[in-house]
C-alpha cells in the first residue's frame, strides 16, 4: 500500500487555491482537472470534499464526495444529451445538488476569482502577505497536536524588528509599510512548504517549524536573522533595521502552544535585553537536571583549525557550560577533553546546543551550552566534589 501523503497547515491552503484555479478552467480544460483530480486523489489528498466544499460549502468525506462527483459527471452527460449542448461542469454540479440530491435549498451564485479572493483574505495579513495571528494560532495548535501523537518536534521562532517606532517617526509609516513588506518577505526565503510563517502583530513575525528539534529551528532563526541584516545593509537605509528573535520547541521548553509562544516570547525579550539583533533559545524553564558548579578546564575539538581552550562552569546530567574565548555554532559536533581536578582527563563527545556573549564574565568571552551524548555527562557528574567545583 501507497504512503499516504499528509497535507500541511500551509499546504492545504495552496492546495484549495490550486483547485479553485483547476475549477475555473473551461472546456478541455476540465478533462484535464478530472484527470488531476485523480492522481492528486491517488497521492491521498481529500481533493473531491474539497472541491465541493469550495463550490457548494458542504461538508462530505472524501469517500462519499467521491460518490456525488461520479454521479455529477453522469448528471452533466444526462443534461448535454437532453439540452444539445454541453452545460459545464459547475451548472452540472449546481443542478444536481439543488433537483436531484437537494442538499441546497437557497444556493448562490459568486464568480470563482472573487471567492479566491475573500478566502485568502480571510487567512493571510493584508500588508505583508503572511498568514495571519488567527492561523498562526490553528497551525500552531495543530502542529503540537501532531507531535504530540507521533513523538517527534516541533519549534516556534518569533522575531520582532529592531527599533521599529525610529522608522515610523524619521521616515514616516509608508516607508515603516515598507520595512515590514520586506521583512515579511525575508522571514519566508528559504522556508519549507511544511513551515508556516505569519504575521504575529504590529513588527512581530511567527514561523512554526514541524518536525524540527530546537537546535535546527536556531540555525533557522540566525539565518533570518542574518538575511535581515545583511539585506538592509545592502540597501543603506538611513536607520539600520533587524531582528532579535526567540526560539522554543515542543517537547523540549513546553507541552502547550500556549506555552510555546510564552517562552519563546521571553527568549525573545531576552534577545532584546542582550543588544538586539541576536536569538536566543528558550532555557531554563523546564530544566530536568540539577546543576552543579565546577571549575573544570575543557578542551574544545569542532570544525575550528585549532583545539579551543574553555572553561566548565557548571555540569548536569544532560551536558555543561562552558565559557571560551571563541564562539561554536550552534548544532555544531564537539568533542570535549574534559580536566576535573584531581581526576583523569575525561572524553566526551556532544552538540551545542546555545552560543551567547558571557554575561558577567571577561570581555570577548562567549557561553558555550553542550548536550553530552550518552552517559559521559552523568559520569563527570559524579567525580564532581565539593572541592573540585
Amino acid at each position: 500500500m501507497g504512503r499516504q501523503h499528509r497535507i500541511t497547515n500551509a499546504e492545504s491552503v495552496s492546495f484549495r487555491q490550486s483547485v479553485l484555479k483547476l475549477l475555473e478552467a473551461d472546456g478541455p480544460g476540465e478533462e484535464r482537472l478530472l484527470a488531476s483530480f485523480e492522481k492528486l486523489r491517488e497521492e491521498g489528498h481529500a481533493v473531491y470534499s474539497t472541491a465541493l466544499f469550495a463550490l457548494t460549502h458542504l461538508n462530505f468525506s472524501e469517500a462519499e464526495a467521491r460518490r456525488h462527483w461520479k454521479r455529477i459527471l453522469a448528471h452533466r452527460s444526462l443534461l448535454r444529451m437532453t439540452l444539445h449542448r454541453d452545460v459545464g461542469l459547475r451548472v452540472a454540479i449546481l443542478d444536481y445538488f439543488v433537483n436531484v440530491n437537494r442538499a441546497l435549498e437557497n444556493p448562490k451564485v459568486i464568480e470563482l476569482a472573487i471567492y479566491e479572493r475573500t478566502e485568502r483574505s480571510a487567512l493571510t495579513d493584508g500588508l505583508t502577505g503572511l498568514y495571519n495571528h488567527a492561523f498562526f494560532l490553528g497551525a500552531l495548535k495543530r502542529e503540537v497536536q501532531r507531535a504530540r501523537r507521533l513523538g517527534t518536534r516541533v519549534s516556534l521562532a518569533m522575531f520582532d524588528l529592531d527599533n521599529f517606532k525610529k522608522v515610523n517617526d524619521s521616515r514616516g509609516h509608508l516607508e515603516g509599510d515598507r520595512v515590514l513588506i520586506r521583512t515579511a518577505a525575508l522571514v519566508r526565503e528559504g522556508l519549507r512548504e511544511a513551515d508556516v510563517a505569519a504575521r504575529y502583530g504590529g513588527e512581530e513575525f511567527a514561523v512554526v517549524l514541524p518536525d524540527t528539534p530546537r537546535t535546527g529551528a536556531f540555525v533557522v532563526a540566525e539565518r533570518t536573522r542574518r538575511r535581515v541584516e545583511e539585506s538592509f545593509q545592502k540597501r543603506r537605509t538611513a536607520l539600520p533595521v533587524t531582528v532579535s528573535g526567540g526560539v522554543s520547541s515542543f517537547p523540549d521548553d513546553a507541552a502547550t502552544p500556549e506555552d510555546l509562544i510564552l517562552h519563546a516570547d521571553r527568549a525573545l525579550y531576552r534577545s532584546k535585553a542582550g543588544g538586539k539583533n541576536r536569538i536566543t533559545l528558550a532555557e531554563g524553564e523546564r530544566r530536568e537536571h540539577l546543576r552543579i558548579p565546577v571549575s573544570h578546564r575543557v578542551y574544545v575539538e569542532s570544525g575550528l583549525p585549532h583545539r579551543l581552550a574553555a572553561r566548565a562552569h557548571n555540569v548536569s546530567e544532560s551536558g555543561l557550560l562552558l565559557s571560551a574565548r571563541e564562539p561554536v555554532p550552534v548544532g555544531a559536533g564537539v568533542s570535549l577533553e574534559v580536566h576535573p581536578a584531581g581526576a583523569s582527563a575525561f572524553d566526551l563527545r556532544g552538540e551545542v546546543v546555545r552560543v551567547a556573549p558571557s554575561p558577567g564574565r571577561e570581555a570577548g568571552s562567549y557561553d558555550l551550552g553542550v548536550r553530552v551524548h550518552g552517559d559521559g555527562a552523568r559520569a563527570l557528574l559524579t567525580l564532581t566534589r565539593p572541592g573540585n567545583a
